[in-house]
């Protein structure tokens, strides 16, 4: 049921009521909705049709009951009252109409887009699904992401969703801004993320969480960056506090893909260092192991992936966790040389080993399936049930040697979930014949 807290009714005119602006959503409506806008404190009145209200949002239906809700009970007295002075709600002064006072539309922010904005077009398109877009497409995904915070407080989230559809907006806000800073494309991904879980796009909910699992926060202190107002005002907003669980679930994945990743290099420097991999027949030799042991701890330590520290003394400073792009990490592996102590040892390195690992690597299966994530969210979800057993490498795992990575939908992503959130992993390819 949606919550009805925040709410009084005026059933004549006040003085607040006379200075509030007044918009006329549908001319014979019969309730006014007042809303003050958070930036400029201002009241504004909403001229609405109960019949619309109670019919596209729970939050009015439940509400405007009067078997529920004395507001129900009370408006509808005022308007008996009403009728019998004009007979037809149209000719009722907007003035004297029964004033629902609502002072929680959802957490809108201060800065950008009004919430008087917002709040009209919003109850615009409930009230006519051909209302006209009336924004540029370059604030589109900032007003969906306000759109689905409204929609969501005052549970009237399909009616937007049908409109959005007919729209065509689903794909055309889809591809991220060329020109956006990273910040930018942050806050683009987490807006798009807010409203794709709200209106049940998947593609927006897919793309976006990978794109914040893999490239990670970028919201940054003034002190270290020069940020744009708009950038800076916007580090507060909702959508950087991502409701029910996602934001601590996107924290997880990307912690969960950073330890596999670290995992690799940690297999394989141990792999040299306790057995013998040269596998040259009789000229099988230590000293290559040595060899590649030595040039592989120094490549990795160069690319910055690894750092060797000693065991008699406490570190005094800890490394600051890694914050950039995981793809980034993968590109710097994938530029391991393939080193030969002579030219009788050519596939004795990590090269031959790691490059189809890395191959077999998906990073975009870190993201959200909003199907799986609707349906089972415990099976789903990273954080509230990993894996936690031993998971093996297999060469042949969700990959196609000629057409790449293999799409199977929510099976690829739960293998995927199967290997990030694995306590060990064994990274020795196995070929199968």
């Amino acid at each position: 049921m949606p919550r009805v807290a925040a709410v009084s009714v005026n059933l004549s005119p006040t003085q607040d009521g006379e200075k509030a602006s007044e918009v006329i959503i549908a001319s014979g409506g019969d309730v006014c909705l007042q809303i003050e806008d958070p930036k400029t404190k201002s009241e504004h009145r909403y001229r609405c049709s109960i019949a619309v209200l109670t019919g596209n949002s729970e939050y009015f239906r439940v509400l405007l009951d009067p078997g529920k809700f004395s507001e129900g009970r009370a408006t509808e007295a005022r308007l008996q009252e009403m009728y019998k002075l004009y007979k037809n709600t149209a000719f009722i002064p907007t003035s004297e109409l029964p004033t629902i006072q609502v002072s929680d539309v959802g957490e809108l922010p201060e800065a950008g887009v009004s919430a008087k904005a917002i709040v009209q077009l919003f109850l615009g398109i409930l009230h006519d699904p051909s209302t006209t877009w009336p924004f540029p497409k370059s604030q589109g995904i900032n007003v969906i992401a306000l759109l689905a915070i409204v929609a969501d407080r005052l549970a009237a989230t399909e009616a937007v969703q049908d409109y959005l559809l007919a729209l065509g907006l689903n794909l055309i806000l889809l591809k991220e801004r060329k020109s956006a800073t990273p910040h930018q494309r942050e806050i683009d991904n987490r807006q798009r993320l807010l409203a794709g879980l709200t209106f049940g796009f998947e593609s927006w909910v897919r793309h976006s969480s990978a794109a914040l699992v893999i490239d990670g926060p970028k919201r940054v202190s003034a002190t270290n960056i020069e940020l744009s107002d708009e950038e800076d005002q916007d580090n507060g907003a909702f959508w950087f506090r991502l409701p029910n669980g996602i934001e601590e679930e996107l924290a997880c994945r990307r912690d969960y893909v950073l330890d596999a990743l670290s995992s690799i290099q940690k297999h394989f420097v141990n792999l040299y260092i306790k057995k013998a991999n040269c596998k040259l027949g009789y000229g099988s030799s230590p000293a290559c192991d040595a060899f590649q042991l030595g040039e592989m701890i120094r490549f990795l330590t160069r690319k910055g992936t690894m750092t060797l520290e000693s065991s008699i003394s406490l570190a005094l400073n800890e490394p600051e966790p890694y914050n950039g792009s995981l793809n980034d990490i993968i590109t710097r592996l994938r530029e391991c040389p393939s080193y030969q102590i002579d030219e009788y040892h050519a596939h004795c390195g990590l090269r031959t080993r790691l490059i189809p690992i890395l191959n077999s690597l998906d990073l975009n299966q870190a993201a959200i399936c909003h199907r799986c994530w609707v349906g089972d969210r415990s099976k789903e979800s990273w954080l509230e049930t990993p894996n936690l057993g031993t998971w093996e490498f297999r060469k042949s795992w969700v990959r196609d040697a000629a057409n790449g990575p293999v799409m199977r939908g929510c099976e690829d992503h739960r293998r995927a979930k199967a290997m990030f959130t694995a306590d060990k992993r064994d990274w020795t390819p196995v070929v199968t014949s």
